[in-house]
């Protein structure tokens, strides 16, 4: 990675005091684990993916490790309601919890698809005047569901003796004239006319209500985020801290100075035992741990003698995807309006299974893929590890898959399938709705083709 992309992060890092050892000297018996679950704007991304980097990835460098270690869960797409719900996320996250441990909750970006009404409630409301109903199943409304999946994060981390800690999400750069950050950038939609309304739509507010409700330390995120790139401006964001495409989510740049928000959000607050682990990196070994991850998400080789082999037949399944004649749509016959990531729930995946007593090290995958309609489809691809999806990474990326042209995917992208277990390939695609569902847009898939060995 070039040096230049932390050059703004790095200068307004100096603008700070310099925190450097302070209290970070003491330690614990045993390194307590500070857990973070929240939407994409957090999770971990591949380098070789994606520019795109949350800032939970860069958490880690502002705690001693023998003091604190980071598990950072963030999942692109997720809302209060598909992280409760879906795809294990977290039960998985639970089962890695222990007493003495602490979790950062942060969520808002997806729980705004329906435009602050609950998705079921939306669905209600179609139904009944006989208009097809929506698919994207994220949607909370703010006053109600979203603070129940609130409350059920906090209950259950609390009955498992875990410090909850309610953290509003960053804020969207979306400036307006006066150089402001506006009400929907700060997460405060308009208010519909739907019957169920229940007042104003602010998912901070509803959150901060839930913090003083339960007794939780809420830290504002996205006050203290709108002041950080209001102070930096609308260029320097789009250039530095937003440069992939859009104005949600950050690059390396972006994903650490929200960290360091973080940490100063975290330094300000009373958990004593958790700033006691605490550390403020010097420029230099901020850049340096960056590094460090770019250079981890380099594709590694699998040195394993195995039989190779140039083609595995996968199960292909379908959820949430239908198949019409021109290609494979939405469920319902349209991609829903509001989406700028992928939707965990909507998927096509193939399913490939190592033999009992042998495992698998797949070394090249191959797919070739069409968007029909428009310029505007966008996909992830993901692979997991057996029916709860566990172990999920990110190997692909395409925000704006070129209209009508067949594009070949090639990726060189070792795994190693275990004996006995079983590779799930996910093809997530999403449409930029321009406000809208999208209707006649089409994805086609070519045949998926996998090269590797059989492990001997």
């Amino acid at each position: 990675m070039r040096q230049i992309i932390f050059t703004t992060a790095l200068s307004a890092m100096l603008l700070l005091p310099t925190l450097h050892g302070g209290d970070g000297g003491r330690l614990f018996s045993a390194p307590r684990r500070l857990h973070t679950i929240g939407d994409s704007t957090m999770s971990d991304y591949k380098p070789a993916a994606t520019p795109k980097r949350g800032w939970g990835m860069y958490l880690q460098a502002f705690f001693n490790p023998d003091s604190v270690v980071v598990n950072n869960r963030g999942k692109s797409g997720a809302s209060t309601r598909t992280f409760y719900e879906t795809d294990n996320l977290w039960p998985s996250v639970k089962s890695q919890m222990h007493a003495g441990d602490y979790l950062i909750i942060q969520f808002a970006h997806n729980d705004e698809k329906c435009k602050g009404e609950d998705v079921y409630a939306a669905n209600a409301h179609l139904r009944a005047e006989g208009k097809d109903t929506l698919t994207d199943m994220r949607g909370t409304e703010p006053n109600t569901t979203y603070k129940d999946y609130l409350r059920r994060f906090v209950s259950e981390a609390r009955e498992m003796g875990v410090t909850p800690i309610l953290m509003s999400p960053i804020c969207r750069v979306y400036f307006g004239k006066d150089g402001k950050i506006n009400d929907e950038g700060r997460h405060k939609l308009a208010v519909s006319r739907q019957p169920s309304d229940a007042g104003d739509k602010d998912y901070v507010r509803c959150m901060r209500e839930v913090a003083e409700e339960m007794n939780v330390p809420f830290l504002d995120m996205t006050r203290q985020t709108q002041q950080f790139f209001e102070y930096a401006g609308q260029e320097t964001c789009m250039n530095q801290y937003f440069n992939c495409g859009d104005k949600t989510h950050t690059s390396a740049a972006g994903g650490i100075v929200v960290a360091m928000q973080a940490n100063l959000l975290l330094r300000q607050s009373d958990l004593e035992e958790l700033k006691a682990g605490m550390v403020f990196p010097m420029p230099d070994e901020m850049q340096a741990y960056a590094q460090r991850i770019e250079d981890a998400g380099k594709n590694a080789a699998f040195d394993a003698k195995g039989i190779p082999f140039s083609r595995q037949l996968p199960v292909i399944s379908l959820q949430n995807i239908e198949k019409q004649k021109k290609g494979l749509v939405a469920a319902g016959g349209a991609w829903p309006a509001g989406e700028i990531d992928e939707v965990a729930n909507r998927y096509i995946e193939y399913t490939i299974a190592a033999e009992k007593k042998k495992g698998l090290v797949i070394e090249t995958i191959t797919l070739p893929v069409r968007a029909i309609g428009s310029d505007g489809m966008n996909l992830h691809i993901n692979y997991g590890f057996g029916n709860q999806f566990s172990g999920v990474t990110t190997i692909y990326e395409n925000t704006a898959l070129p209209k009508d042209q067949w594009l070949t995917i090639q990726l060189s992208q070792p795994i190693l399938v275990p004996a006995g277990q079983e590779l799930h390939i996910r093809v997530l695609p999403w449409h930029d709705s321009n406000g809208r569902p999208q209707a006649k847009r089409f994805l086609q898939l070519g045949e998926l083709k996998v090269t590797g060995k059989r492990l001997q």
